[in-house]
């Protein structure tokens, strides 16, 4: 699993600052349902009870923090509403965050094309070919992306 992708900062927060986005392969408040958090708490529990159960890493620690803030993040982060106001290019990679699971991989992809939805100045692209590191298997996309939204 990849857990390195939280949200970390809301675009309303700065407001007239943030004009436009591109979202590459990013966690999307539509992703974090309750049975999604749920699943993925579940499916992580092993790996979380060993580290806890021996000595740890700096790394090690910082995943545990992270694990340990993740559902009350997670909802939270779910609850979000992105400002309608601002423009986003939704970029999917082929091959999601989570390849060993097709019910995550395929809740994924909906919550990606939901959030495309959602607003008509938004836009879903698929990264054909690529896997989650979309910048390093399609760089293309990502630059493609970048152009409109900066030339509109």
């Amino acid at each position: 699993r990849d857990l390195h992708s939280f949200p970390t900062r809301r675009s309303s927060d700065l407001p007239g600052v943030v004009t436009a986005a591109v979202l590459v392969d990013a966690t999307v408040p539509e992703f974090y349902t309750d049975d999604e958090i749920a699943r993925i708490v579940a499916a992580e529990q092993p790996q979380i009870t060993a580290l806890r159960n021996r000595p740890t890493t700096k790394a090690d620690r910082q995943l545990l923090a992270v694990a340990a803030d993740f559902v009350p993040v997670q909802t939270a982060y779910h609850r979000i509403d992105w400002p309608m106001t601002v423009p986003a290019v939704v970029i999917v990679s082929a091959k999601t965050p989570f390849e060993t699971s097709p019910v995550d991989a395929q809740r994924w992809r909906a919550a990606q094309a939901a959030f495309a939805a959602a607003a008509p100045n938004r836009s879903l692209v698929t990264a054909a070919g690529s896997s989650h590191d979309v910048p390093l298997d399609r760089p293309d996309v990502v630059s493609q992306a970048i152009e409109q939204v900066v030339r509109p």
